[in-house]
């Protein structure tokens, strides 16, 4: 009993302050969606689409793209993932094109019956229509806690992670992602998830986000 109230205390104090950090992320706002079917009971087929504006209402878009690939579900604990990522984005007084090669590597381990930890890799090949853009390789680190609540009849997923960027043209971490948030099931295949990020990246002010969209799964 003290440990569901723990657990229900815990998922109030992440809204709370996701409520309360929000407030203030006027920086952009972000959608993300995704569609999962699953192929067989290894494999699956994965799609993603994410839009980024310059305002927290979702108004003045200045980037969008779309995902498709593959996910190989190599034992309980352990996935592996390739896809391929068209982008385009305003760049100066035009369009930048990009083209984008993901290998996925992932691992979770469960830390009771409704929390886990898990991390994810991903190396991405960029290329770009431009040459003032360097092609390059980008390696991203995700590290995240996952748990669950139930206030009343809500059941709530709440979430904490953190995400360094590395690539071939700093060669060192150049930007970093902080995630606050939570996943709210809507049905056995809808979740919506709603989750604020703060991004560092060198030479650049931070960006404070609101980042929303729905997870499909079937």
């Amino acid at each position: 009993m003290k440990a569901t109230w723990l657990r229900k205390i815990a998922g109030l104090g992440v809204i709370l302050l996701l409520a309360a950090v929000s407030l203030q992320a006027e920086d952009e706002g972000w959608i993300n969606n995704s569609l999962t079917l699953k192929v067989t009971p290894r494999i699956s087929l994965k799609f993603t689409q994410e839009t980024h504006s310059r305002e927290i209402a979702f108004a003045d878009t200045y980037m969008h793209n779309w995902q498709g690939g593959v996910v190989w579900k190599l034992s309980s604990r352990v996935h592996a993932a390739a896809s391929y990522k068209q982008e385009v984005s305003e760049f100066r007084d035009s369009y930048l094109h990009e083209s984008r090669f993901t290998l996925e590597g992932g691992w979770k381990l469960p830390l009771s019956r409704k929390s886990r930890l898990d991390a994810r890799f991903r190396m991405e090949v960029r290329s770009f229509d431009v040459d003032s853009k360097t092609d390059h390789l980008r390696f991203r680190l995700r590290l995240r806690f996952q748990t669950q609540v139930n206030l009343g009849g809500l059941t709530l997923k709440p979430f904490v992670a953190t995400e360094p960027f590395a690539d071939t043209l700093a060669d060192k971490i150049n930007r970093n992602r902080f995630y606050l948030g939570f996943g709210v099931p809507l049905s056995s295949h809808v979740q919506w998830v709603v989750n604020y990020i703060r991004q560092d990246s060198s030479g650049k002010e931070t960006l404070h986000i609101l980042n929303t969209g729905v997870d499909l799964k079937f």
